[in-house]
């Protein structure tokens, strides 16, 4: 059994750090890093201190460019850009195979009075290193130079997921705003966004062999609509085009998206725009209140042909290796109730509803292997049979 498990949905995998101790933290950096030596002396940076790429890759330039930029509307401070060798009193950027890290994620940066170097073997590496120079120079730079500390930095992360998860299902977020918040993760050295993008109360991803999920499904009528301030209608969706956006924005900063789409419960918007989708042939509205609702999809041929077409359409536009299907809080009810249900369950030689659901997860798991993913849910993916062997599990409920 291969199967991993990510505590909270967001810290995992545990990576070596042998050789690496930790400091007390006498400049401002967080999170700190795994090695840091404070030297004797300072590194002026001024208006005149160049940042120099030493090398010609065009993750390099990527990445000094952003570093240039953040400075400049963060510290007010507005330094060069060079390309060229590396020299004294500026701030060098450089990948180098012989950059004294193992990890694709670690960079080596030093802080002299002659000036700074940040060198690492992959771009990811060398973008964080970038972070901390841009944490470095904290002080207020508004009116002045900036003394940079003497440090010796080595460093590389504890844990290869380090993710944020934002739900846009209950609370729809501009993409503006969804770009904001991608920038403060990358400041943060955090390299997952968990994007929650269905549920009961919105459906928000542009599906374009099904526009009634976002016709629909993406916009729901609060109960007071039209009074206090309420609008008459509460919702929005990402194109295609949004969220290839995103997407490249994200990449840019070394984050990966990981897309969440809910099944078998949490299926309200989707059963409002197709009620076939649905177990009792009934439409009800997109929901307007919170927890636990009953809507389910069926578990007939054609509502894994659709489900099939939607992960092609999210294949499509996120490269993530992981697909989120949910598969928390699928109350049985509609399941136990519809006889169709039973039909299906009595065919496949399955005795209760949970275990249904572990059939219904890895099917959709199988899909996804088949096109190169791999399948992630919250912990009630464990309560099935069927689970796939290499299924990750975000534990949101405890170990």
């Amino acid at each position: 059994m291969t199967r991993r498990l990510i505590l909270l949905g967001w810290a995992a995998m545990a990576m070596g750090l042998a050789g690496f101790t930790h400091a007390a933290a006498p400049v401002p950096l967080l999170p700190l890093p795994a090695q840091l030596r404070v030297d004797a002396g300072h590194f002026t940076v001024d208006a005149h201190t160049p940042i120099v790429l030493a090398d010609d890759a065009a993750s390099t330039r990527r990445t000094g460019a952003w570093l240039v930029d953040l400075v400049a509307r963060t510290r007010g401070l507005h330094l060069p850009l060079k390309h060229g060798a590396a020299t004294a009193h500026a701030i060098v950027l450089r990948l180098d195979p012989a950059a004294p890290v193992t990890n694709r994620e670690g960079y080596a940066l030093d802080v002299t009075p002659e000036g700074m170097r940040i060198s690492a073997r992959d771009a990811a590496g060398l973008f964080y290193g970038a972070v901390t120079a841009w944490q470095l120079l904290t002080p207020d730079a508004q009116h002045g130079a900036v003394q940079v500390p003497a440090v010796s930095v080595r460093d590389q992360p504890r844990f290869a997921w380090r993710g944020l998860m934002l739900d846009s299902a209950r609370h729809f977020q501009t993409v503006d705003e969804i770009e904001r918040l991608l920038e403060q993760m990358a400041q943060h050295k955090l390299n997952t966004f968990h994007w929650h993008l269905t549920d009961d109360q919105g459906w928000r991803i542009e599906i374009k062999r099904y526009p009634e999920l976002t016709r629909i499904g993406a916009w729901r009528t609060p109960p007071d609509a039209g009074h206090d301030g309420e609008p008459q209608r509460y919702g929005g969706f990402y194109t295609q085009d949004d969220i290839r956006r995103v997407v490249a924005y994200a990449a840019a900063r070394h984050i990966t998206i990981v897309p969440e789409i809910d099944m078998p419960g949490h299926a309200q918007a989707a059963v409002a725009a197709y009620p076939r989708l649905g177990v009792t042939g009934r439409q009800p509205g997109v929901s307007t209140d919170w927890g636990v609702n009953p809507w389910l999809y069926n578990v007939d041929d054609d509502t894994f042909t659709f489900i099939d077409n939607v992960l092609d359409e999210v294949m499509a536009l996120f490269p993530s290796t992981y697909i989120h299907v949910g598969g928390d809080e699928a109350i049985k009810d509609q399941w136990q109730a519809s006889p169709a249900v039973q039909a299906k369950m009595h065919a496949l030689g399955i005795t209760s509803e949970d275990a249904l659901q572990g059939w219904f997860i890895d099917r959709v798991g199988q899909y996804l292997d088949k096109h190169g993913r791999k399948l992630i849910g919250w912990d009630e993916i464990l309560e099935g049979d069927n689970l796939p062997a290499d299924a990750t599990v975000m534990s949101w409920r405890g170990t």
